[in-house]
């Protein structure tokens, strides 16, 4: 009876306890589906906002509270963890931002904990308050970062990375630790004062650039500027120098700098004695903030003069160098007037006007009257800038009237502050006296010149003058010569030559650039090559001295002749010139080495002293010949332009040579005047070049023979006769056709081979061979899309006798893509695809890990140990990058390293503190973005005195705490702790065994150990229950 009543009672207490601690288990494993989201968070490294907040990010949010979360951010310091900031809320979605405004700013800057807590069942914490470890333990979701800060004006603290200023003093550097750092730590990084201290305050002329510590604590040194510093009329966006009665009140002091992190700006207003007026003319705050700020200013109640507004920094950076100043001037005279800078211009000159004395924003028209105007053939005679909006030419019923009809020539300008500004292009108008008018103002852009003119000023125009730089006084007849000079009245220039009683043109309408230069390049005087009749062109063909004058265009419009008379009276300038026979070469010039068969000529150079004619003759690689005649010029030079390449036996019916290989032999009789030995096959007596030529022409042409064997007869009877003192210059080139082939395509600045890439905004070059010549052709590139349509054209007619040619193209309208570049020289075509990028790749840094030192070592725990490595650019271009100490994927130092292409750099982390790793091995390294070096890192456990750790395995607890009868110190096993002792203090060890390293996304803490509990009693209990 009495073991039944002890076997039920002791079922009953088996089960109650089963009952109690299976719900507790329960509400163990209910607790998160009920009471928490699940998800996770993600807090990024950052500063801390100007609003004195934090973001969070949350993803994948879940659960009973739907999108509503508890983002609570801590800081542990000295062991102790506090809340920083909470923030309740609705995130409306799964993922999403939670913004934490910090209310405790202990832990600033430093580390913090973002943690995600069920708002429903979420611990009861408040800013400032301490979180334990068990509340900690009920967030579903946590994350850490590093909260940093930048500066703000007024304050004096600095943070790693700020930037500080010349001339600055009192201030504080933080470190992100929260530790002050000292100024002389931080020495220059680089340059010419590199290692160099900085001081408090900082010089004024201190060096720029980055000051570090040894560390990683850094600022970078700056010189403070005050970039913008005017008066503006509200609203108009641009400064005013002068100011009327009607906008006195309706201005703004404006001003940009470079500094406000460090300081506001402050601002003084002097009177024209130098009296400061600040608080009487500035209505508003006389400190700017921001970097970029205004106020506004009110001259309405001073006298008239000259005001000066500086702009400084409030506190230290007010000296010299900082010091900005701005001067207005404040006019009460109302009444409009117009003036010009100059009394007397020269025509082709431009001379500003003023209108002063009117109303901001108002609108005023200023006249010149028909009668004064050059001729009927002239653009504007007013110039759209400045203070312009519109110009023309009108008459009683049109303001878009021609020059010929036109009563004025007109300006419409707009009146900013009190004055309005303009041009006129004195060009345009008689040499006589000018008178400029204005009129009333009107409040709207339109042209009003009606009624008499409310003011009137007069100046004088001077005709302009004409020089000549080239060409000299002598000319080679067939040359190439630049013709250019100056022309300060004209817009562009005829050239004339001289014969008895007239000048007839040479070369007309040369264009004059704005800076009043005329230039026609390469041209040939006897033989302009132009599609207009030019007789003057006819006059230097002939040897001899003539009178060579330029012209103002408008004088005679390229008129074919022109009477000596007028010439002289027009504006003009005249010099003498000589001709003289050009030169002629033993030379082809040849086009990469090549005559092709389109322009089927070449030029030909050298000398020939001694000789009226030289022989050339040509010779194909089948044996065809053709000869002729070169003539030499009296000084001994020979100078054939446009040569064309004979047909076989001179024949102008007969067959070309054939395309291949051809040699060309310049064949001299030097001193005896004769050919060979002075009996050439063809009989005759004069044995001189025209029989050699003849000879070829009509017996070489006609024997079966090879391009060598035909060489070999030319030879023979010439350099290789008996007794001959022929000379012979032999030259080869390639006989072809013609062709133009495109090769290469590159951005000006990147030089290269091959189709390359482009990035838009770039100068595109495209280049290519030819074997045209380059007098009488040209090339053009057009950039198609993928439709075919053209989008950019570029030519080029200029190329060396290499036969390499290449022109640009500006691709500032081409969005990134593939396009089609096509060359054509009107016979040949060739294209290739290029691809216009975004951005072009230059190159990028890579930075390699080598010499870990240490390698694998042991440490006991507690113990620094300093590490280092060598740190290599092998990229192909300059860069920088953190550089870490990791141990066991941790981060524990880092230095952020800039090295140029192939530099190479010793980083050091010193000191690193072992205790707060547990004994074992652990994989250290050094690391980049690109690459690492590691080793083993073995720490061992601190001499303890005796210890021999029988006392931490768990299984010390002798059951004192507890009831002495479930705890018989065999089954202790770490979780001696019974649950209902348990108060979170008390915790030995069993949260300790690394499921409690921090890890946030286990959502049932705990719950593992109760179950093992349930367990072991259970079995306590079953095993009793045999027994009895």
């Amino acid at each position: 009876m009495t073991n039944d009543n002890t076997r039920t009672k002791a079922n009953a207490v088996f089960f109650s306890v089963i009952m109690v601690l299976s719900m507790v288990a329960v509400g163990f494993a209910a607790a998160p589906a009920a009471a928490a989201n699940s998800g996770s968070v993600t807090f990024d490294d950052q500063d801390l906002g100007s609003d004195g907040a934090v973001d969070v990010e949350v993803d994948s949010l879940s659960g009973p509270s739907g999108n509503n979360v508890t983002a609570v951010v801590t800081y542990t310091s000295g062991g102790t963890t506090t809340v920083a900031g909470i923030n309740t809320t609705d995130v409306g979605s799964p993922d999403g931002t939670v913004s934490v405004d910090i209310g405790d700013a202990g832990g600033f800057p430093g580390t913090h904990t973002a943690h995600l807590f069920n708002p429903s069942t979420a611990p009861s914490l408040s800013v400032s308050g301490t979180v334990s470890t068990s509340q900690a333990n009920q967030a579903f979701a946590s994350d850490t970062a590093a909260v940093t800060a930048q500066r703000s004006a007024g304050t004096g603290d600095v943070y790693n990375g700020s930037t500080v200023y010349q001339g600055e003093d009192d201030l504080t550097f933080i470190d992100d630790d929260g530790s002050t750092v000292t100024p002389g730590a931080l020495q220059k990084t680089a340059g010419s004062a590199e290692g160099t201290s900085l001081q408090l305050p900082i010089a004024t002329d201190a060096a720029t650039g980055t000051y570090a510590t040894s560390s990683g604590f850094e600022v970078i040194v700056q010189e403070p500027r005050i970039t913008t510093s005017e008066v503006q009329i509200s609203g108009s966006g641009s400064d005013v120098s002068q100011v009327g009665p009607d906008a006195a009140d309706n201005l703004d002091i404006v001003a940009e700098w470079n500094f406000p992190e460090a300081e506001d700006l402050s601002i003084t207003v002097e009177d024209p004695s130098g009296t400061d007026i600040t608080g009487e003319v500035v209505p508003g705050s006389t400190t700017l903030s921001g970097g970029d700020d205004s106020t506004s200013l009110d001259l309405s109640g001073e006298d008239a003069g000259e005001y000066t507004v500086i702009f400084e920094g409030n506190d230290n950076l007010d000296h010299d160098e900082v010091v900005e100043e701005y001067t207005i001037e404040f006019t009460t005279d109302d009444t409009v007037q117009v003036e010009v800078s100059e009394e007397s211009v020269t025509q082709g000159e431009n001379l500003e006007y003023t209108v002063s004395g009117g109303t901001n924003g108002q609108f005023h028209t200023v006249t010149i009257d028909a009668e004064d105007f050059r001729s009927d053939n002239i653009d504007d005679v007013f110039r759209n800038v400045g203070d312009t909006s519109q110009v023309g030419f009108a008459n009683s019923t049109s303001n878009n009237a021609n020059p010929s009809t036109a009563d004025v020539a007109y300006a419409v300008v707009e009146i900013d502050g009190t004055t309005a500004t303009g041009s006129i292009d004195a060009g345009t108008l008689d040499d006589a006296s000018i008178t400029l008018d204005v009129y009333e103002a009107n409040s709207s852009d339109q042209v009003d010149f009606s009624g008499d003119s409310i003011d009137d000023t007069s100046f004088d125009v001077e005709s302009g003058e004409i020089t000549i730089e080239s060409p000299d006084n002598q000319y080679t007849i067939g040359s190439q010569v630049d013709i250019n000079g100056t022309a300060t009245s004209a817009e562009a220039v005829d050239v004339y030559v001289r014969s008895n009683n007239e000048w007839r043109l040479l070369y007309p309408d040369i264009d004059v650039d704005s800076a009043d230069e005329y230039e026609q390049e390469e041209v040939v005087l006897s033989s302009p090559g132009l599609n207009v009749n030019t007789p003057g062109a006819d006059l230097l063909s002939q040897a001899g001295t003539y009178r060579y004058g330029v012209v103002d265009h408008s004088e005679f419009n390229g008129s074919t002749t022109v009477e000596t008379t007028a010439f002289s009276r027009a504006t003009s300038t005249q010099q003498s010139l000589t001709t003289v026979q050009g030169e002629l070469s033993a030379q082809l010039e040849t086009v990469n080495g090549q005559i092709n068969t389109l322009d089927n000529a070449a030029d030909i150079t050298g000398t020939a002293e001694g000789q009226d004619t030289i022989a050339l003759v040509y010779v194909d690689s089948r044996g065809n010949v053709a000869a002729e005649t070169v003539d030499v010029d009296d000084d001994g030079t020979v100078d054939v332009e446009d040569n064309t390449v004979p047909n076989v036996g001179a024949n102008p019916n007969g067959v070309s040579l054939n395309e291949g290989t051809v040699t060309a032999h310049f064949i001299s009789q030097s001193r005896d005047n004769t050919v060979g030995d002075g009996e050439l096959p063809t009989g005759s007596a004069s044995n001189n070049v025209q029989d050699l030529v003849d000879w070829v022409n009509n017996d070489v042409t006609q024997r079966s023979v090879t391009g060598d064997q035909a060489r070999s007869l030319i030879v023979s009877e010439t350099t290789d006769d008996t007794a001959s003192d022929d000379l012979m210059v032999t030259q080869s080139f390639r006989y072809t056709e013609s062709q133009t082939t495109l090769q290469s395509i590159y951005p000006d600045v990147a030089q290269a081979d091959g189709i390359n890439p482009v990035a838009t905004g770039e100068t595109m070059v495209v280049e290519g061979m030819t074997n045209l010549r380059p007098d009488d052709n040209s090339i053009t590139v057009e950039v198609l899309n993928q439709d075919g349509d053209s989008l950019v054209i570029s030519s080029t007619d200029e190329w060396a006798t290499s036969g390499q040619w290449n022109t640009s193209v500006d691709t500032s309208d081409l969005e990134p893509g593939t396009y089609v570049v096509e060359t054509d020289d009107g016979e040949n075509t060739d294209r290739a695809e290029v691809e216009i990028v975004e951005e072009r790749d230059t190159g990028s840094p890579e930075f390699s890990v080598s010499d870990l030192n240490p390698q694998d070592v042991t440490v006991t725990q507690g113990d620094a140990i300093d590490v280092s490595a060598m740190i290599e650019n092998t990229g192909d271009a300059a860069g920088s990058q953190t550089v870490e100490f990791q141990v066991g994927g941790n981060t524990i130092a880092s230095e952020e390293v800039e090295l140029d292409a192939g530099g190479s750099q010793t980083v050091e982390f010193t000191g690193i503190d072992t205790s707060s790793l547990d004994a074992g091995d652990y994989e250290h390294g050094v690391y980049t973005d690109d690459d690492s070096q590691t080793a083993t890192l073995t720490v061992e456990a601190p001499d303890t005195g005796g210890d021999d750790g029988a006392s931490d395995d768990g299984a010390s607890d002798d059951g004192a705490s507890d009831d002495g009868a479930s705890d018989d110190g065999a089954s202790d096993d770490g979780a001696s702790d019974d649950g209902a002792s348990d108060d979170g203090a008390s915790d030995d060890g069993a949260s300790d065994d690394g499921s409690g390293d921090g890890s946030t996304d286990d959502s049932t803490p705990g719950f593992g150990a109760l179950v093992a509990l349930v367990a072991l009693i259970a079995a306590a209990l079953l095993a009793t229950r045999r027994r009895d």
